[in-house]
């Protein structure tokens, strides 16, 4: 144990010395002190990083707040989905209506048989706007997967709507057709209703 202590004993006088030798003079440490006192050269970098951060903050705070009616959807236009195509128009001033059936996905027997239950009856429907284009207003029937061709110079006849401030992509709209299947009426349906989605 003798040993150890005159070991420690030596290597602090050692140290000791070393220190004295080799220590910084006043000058150099008085220079050490005011480098320690100066202020930071980063603090730009730091406030401009919580500026940023605050920044997008606010910007996923608004998407997140933004009302829903403001939202748009996209409804793609796929022709295959629907059974048939309806065609709306007015040629030399005679409502017609042209049928297109899709065979692909039902037998014509079946199809004639459901187009025959549908003309005899006066029927009342809604549908969704897929495109409002400056020819003709495209709706697609929440129920029998039809969609509907039907030429603007018709829509204004059938309807007091603004064609062009009013209707847009993805609205609801209320129709009704008589026996021959011809639309009579043409409303649009509103969220003050409580109508959000196809019924």
């Amino acid at each position: 144990m003798a040993n150890d202590d005159d070991f420690d004993k030596t290597l602090k006088q050692a140290y000791q010395q070393r220190k004295q030798q080799q220590g910084l003079t006043k000058q150099d440490l008085e220079l050490m002190k005011a480098k320690c006192r100066q202020p930071k050269q980063n603090k730009f970098w730091q406030q401009a990083q919580w500026a940023m951060a605050c920044a997008g903050l606010l910007f996923l705070g608004a998407l997140w707040i933004q009302p829903e009616n403001e939202t748009t959807q996209v409804y793609a236009l796929d022709l295959t989905q629907y059974e048939q195509i309806e065609h709306h128009s007015k040629e030399d001033g005679q409502y017609k209506v042209q049928i297109t059936r899709n065979h692909t996905l039902q037998s014509p027997e079946s199809i004639q048989a459901k187009h025959s239950e549908l003309l005899a009856q006066a029927r009342s429907f809604h549908g969704r706007i897929i495109d409002n284009n400056t020819e003709f207003l495209l709706i697609a029937d929440c129920k029998e997967n039809t969609l509907l061709e039907i030429e603007k110079s018709l829509v204004r006849d059938l309807s007091d709507i603004n064609l062009e401030g009013q209707l847009r992509q993805g609205e609801l709209l209320a129709l009704t057709s008589n026996k021959k299947g011809l639309l009579v009426n043409l409303t649009t349906l509103n969220q003050n209703q409580g109508t959000y989605s196809c019924p």
